[in-house]
């Protein structure tokens, strides 16, 4: 048994917890994931299911300090140290929680670690380790917990106190339909005064909006563990719009409230480029990423490359695309903090991705990990329990996109320099007769081609996907419902590429319609899978890979780079490991021709660059 996994006993627990679930309708709909993360991580669910933790004990002899007394802001590192554990164990444990008696509520903890992750620990009984710790606008404790089978809190370590409740926290921008203004959402503990200042100098924030407020409570939700054991109060969740912005204009902005919580950093950006086939756009694209922990602890829901690719992201995303330029959109096509109804983990993914998402906007879609739930009423395609309860709420309220309006119609488009991007769910309805169907047709139908030349679809669930995985919802299945609903309606109106996640591998195929490749591009579309931020790969795929696809990466995180002028639409896949492009692509719009002879020139600069990047990160 690995000293990083929890005891036997713990797994063999959780496991008829697991199989309770299922014997009760609660059956996973991607085993991939739960089962391997579940029994890999803190047994979060025994608090729900198995009712043996006692009240604290202090067991005689043990003692738990910190190098601070309080979390002055979020990401701040504390060292928690411990001693006196008389015959320490493999599967002691140390559990960090919030509000500090939430464990006595039988409350997830916020993150755990092994207490035999301390150099020395079984032999002498104590040790120590550096941790990292977000705001989550509350105080906090640590806590010894032993007992195998019976977990026991038997030590809790001193109160630490939060300093700053009201610190402007999860900074994200976000578009809107209009090119001359963007949205920035924040959180802290209390509602008060919240504002957001912005100006085209560091030095002059000459204007000042006023945010509006918003929350979410248990109630809120659809069931465990986000109604009960996994809720985190959110906060209270800022949204302001910066408006009145130029066209390329960079800006420098700040958000809080200075009578309560005080001013976040300063962040700049650049203002989304107006409509049209003259200008050149960089995007990031990545999906089902999850959150890493730096700090070696686990979570409920642990992804732990996701730091990597986080922390590659942020680098480029700073720097600016190796070809020259500046990023200007990142496209999640869902699954985004893997939350899944422990509410920390949103705070925590925000935090991660922080410094990227307050500079570039960031652009999400829904996925089943965001929505699906097993109650019947609820009017989807898909009935799991893949969003841990929370049925979208969280998503909805932390990610106001730019949809119709209507409650739980989580679908949009906007235009972005030459490409027409759409943003559909595939996580609800949209088959004939369908409100999103009759939505995306409209939508598709009304673009200006001359104006964006590029049509991009954007969805959690691929369209097309190497996935030896049929029966109920499997991978396969879902991508035949897709091309059977949708396949015509992408040939009609000339969709270039559709982006989606869900397959945790990188995929590229050819220009396909009806499983036929069409060389030149004369018909068909190019779908990318980009769900290989983070989550757990699959090893799935045909035995013998479909004609279709053109490249395919069962075994490496990264991203995506999108390079698009009116002439070309450059792929890159970048692996998080090496900072290497490991695939790439060039398309030129249909009935024109070839990209210019200096294209695969212009890659290999941007390889060469972004090796360079790399090394500087």
């Amino acid at each position: 048994m690995s000293l990083r996994q929890p005891a036997l006993a713990l797994v063999a627990a959780l496991l008829l917890s697991v199989q309770a679930a299922a014997a009760a309708g609660l059956r996973p709909a991607d085993p991939h994931v739960e089962v391997h993360n579940v029994l890999e991580r803190f047994p979060t669910a025994l608090l729900r299911w198995e009712d043996t933790l006692e009240a604290v004990t202090r067991s005689r002899g043990i003692k738990i300090s910190y190098n601070a007394s309080e979390l002055r802001a979020s990401g701040d590192w504390v060292e928690l140290s411990w001693s006196g554990v008389r015959d320490p164990q493999p599967d002691d444990l140390l559990a960090l929680y919030t509000p500090p008696d939430a464990y006595k509520q039988h409350k997830a903890p916020v993150k755990f670690v092994n207490a035999s992750d301390a150099e020395g620990y079984l032999s002498s009984g104590g040790g120590r380790l550096a941790l990292r710790l977000v705001n989550l606008r509350s105080d906090m404790r640590w806590v010894f917990i032993r007992g195998g089978e019976q977990p026991t809190v038997v030590a809790r370590g001193p109160v630490l106190r939060n300093a700053n409740p009201n610190e402007p926290t999860g900074v994200h921008l976000m578009r809107t339909r209009s090119p001359s203004e963007l949205l920035v959402q924040w959180t802290t503990r209390d509602a008060g005064q919240p504002v957001a200042r912005y100006g085209s100098s560091p030095d002059a924030l000459a204007f000042a909006v006023p945010a509006t407020t918003t929350s979410y409570g248990s109630q809120d939700m659809c069931g465990p563990p986000a109604s009960t054991f996994g809720f985190v109060d959110p906060g209270m969740l800022h949204t302001a719009t910066l408006s009145g912005l130029l066209p390329g204009q960079q800006y420098w902005y700040q958000v809080g409230d200075p009578d309560a919580g005080g001013w976040s950093d300063l962040y700049s950006f650049r203002t989304p480029p107006l409509p049209g086939a003259d200008s050149t756009v960089h995007i990031l694209a990545l999906a089902d990423q999850g959150v890493g922990e730096v700090d070696g602890s686990f979570a409920a829901m642990e992804c732990r490359p996701a730091a990597d690719v986080a922390a590659l992201a942020v680098a480029e995303g700073l720097a600016g695309p190796p070809g020259g330029g500046h990023y200007s959109l990142v496209l999640h096509p869902g699954d985004l903090s893997y939350a899944r109804g422990y509410g920390a983990l949103w705070d925590a993914w925000l935090f991660q991705q922080q410094e990227l998402a307050a500079r570039v906007p960031y652009m999400v879609c829904i996925g089943n990990h965001e929505r699906d739930v097993l109650d019947p009423s609820h009017d989807i395609p898909y009935h799991t329990i893949d969003s841990g309860g929370e049925c979208g709420v969280p998503y909805g309220a932390r990610f106001p996109m730019p949809t119709p309006g209507h409650s739980d119609q989580p679908w949009y488009s906007f235009n972005h320099g030459p490409v027409h991007i759409t943003v559909m769910s595939t996580e609800h309805h949209f088959g004939a007769g369908s409100a999103q169907r009759e939505w995306l047709e409209g939508d598709l139908a009304g673009i200006d081609r001359s104006l964006t030349p590029w049509l991009v679809l954007v969805g959690h669930r691929p369209i097309y996907i190497d996935a030896d995985e049929f029966g109920d919802q499997g991978k396969q299945t879902t991508a035949i419902q897709l091309q059977d609903a949708l396949g015509n309606l992408l040939d009609r109106y000339g969709v270039d590429v559709a982006i989606a996640g869900h397959h945790h591998s990188y995929q590229r195929t050819c220009s396909v319609h009806n499983g036929t490749c069409h060389p030149g591009r004369t018909r068909g579309t190019v779908h990318l899978c980009v769900g290989n931020a983070g989550a757990d790969f699959y090893d799935n795929g045909f035995q013998q890979r479909p004609a279709w696809v053109e490249h395919e990466a069962q075994t490496t995180h990264g991203y995506a780079r999108l390079h698009v002028n009116a002439t070309a639409f450059h792929i890159q896949a970048v692996g998080s490991a090496t900072g290497r492009v490991f695939d790439e692509a060039v398309l030129a719009p249909r009935h024109a021709p070839a990209a210019p002879s200096d294209t695969r020139q212009q890659a290999s600069l941007f390889a060469r660059r972004a090796e360079a990047l790399l090394a500087a990160a």
